[in-house]
């Protein structure tokens, strides 16, 4: 993965990940679209909510597709790892 210099965020992301909120724990390859690579963080917040963030990297920023709560498979592999 290339150096990341920040974050790239506009106002349809920003709020959905604030809602969200968590630490990421484990990174795996999501998928190519376009020739964009994108990956998945699952991590689990504060209050013990399992989540998901899909991203990307362009032009050396972190850039948030979306996020969602993991689902039941995702939380069967997953879930070990973070707790």
């Amino acid at each position: 993965m290339a150096e990341i210099e920040g974050f790239d965020w506009d106002a349809a992301n920003v709020g959905h990940i604030r809602r969200l909120a968590g630490r990421p724990h484990v990174t795996i390859p999501a998928e190519t679209i376009k020739g964009e690579k994108r990956w998945k963080l699952f991590g689990k917040t504060a209050c013990n909510r399992y989540l998901a963030v899909v991203f990307t990297i362009r032009r050396k920023l972190f850039r948030t597709v979306t996020a969602y709560e993991m689902n039941a498979a995702e939380r069967r592999k997953y879930a070990p790892q973070i707790d």
